[in-house]
């Protein structure tokens, strides 16, 4: 069974995170402060670790400090403040996603869902690979992650505000990886078949997402096919 750790010093948030995890059958392990989580983690070696900031005692960015020593397991902190800095530090420490409160407990359950896949899709074969990153609800695509349920992205846990239209053509292309698909054939996808004009607006539409993806350093770019349309493809930082 699939091992979580949550930490947070609020008893009902605590509990909340805690019983929506354990709705998707993880082993869910809790404590109020990270005053022994750090031999917990030694020696249990969970899944995954979902860590609140402001802490008493030792705060989740100290704490954070200490695991990255000695695990490489998936971390998502939470935060009240909502600081860029606190979200910035965390990944500079080695954060792999970062939520702000108040949030949906269900969108925390999907950033855990895909955190797991990531980690899973680093050690498994090509076509497992590929599994992962065509999860009807989760898109992981290099640093970027879709959650499709919630019509949200995020790059290296940083929310990319996009509009529908952009959304709905970034998510089809990030599920379809490496295949180039026509101008005519994205119309069908995003504007559905009762489009009239241009097909040439699918070339605005891509400008406008590789301006906003490239703003947060995405690893996903869109690529022109040229005489034919784009593709998606993943590349190294």
């Amino acid at each position: 069974m699939t091992k979580i750790v949550v930490v947070d010093d609020d008893v009902f948030i605590l509990q909340l995170i805690s019983e929506y995890l354990k709705k998707e059958s993880y082993e869910v392990t809790s404590f109020s402060s990270g005053k022994t989580l750090v031999e917990h983690i030694r020696s249990d070696r969970p899944d995954c670790l979902v860590l609140d900031i402001m802490m008493p005692g030792v705060d989740g960015l100290s704490l954070l400090t200490q695991l990255r020593e000695f695990t490489e397991m998936p971390i998502i902190m939470i935060s009240a403040r909502g600081e860029e800095s606190d979200r910035i530090h965390g990944l500079e420490l080695g954060c792999s996603d970062f939520l702000t409160k108040p949030f949906n407990p269900r969108e925390l359950v999907g950033r855990v869902k895909a955190m797991l896949r990531l980690t899973k899709a680093g050690t498994s074969a090509p076509d497992d690979k590929e599994a992962v990153e065509t999860d009807r609800d989760v898109c992981l695509a290099g640093n970027l992650c879709i959650f499709a349920e919630f019509r949200k992205v995020t790059v290296d846990g940083q929310e990319v505000n996009l509009t529908s239209r952009e959304f709905d053509l970034l998510l089809f292309l990030s599920n379809h990886l490496e295949r180039p698909f026509g101008r005519e054939h994205l119309i069908q996808q995003v504007w559905s078949y009762d489009f009239i004009g241009d097909v040439r607006v699918v070339d605005d539409l891509v400008k406008r997402i590789r301006k906003k993806l490239a703003e947060y350093h995405s690893t996903l770019v869109i690529n022109t096919v040229w005489g034919f349309g784009y593709k998606a493809t993943v590349q190294e930082l």
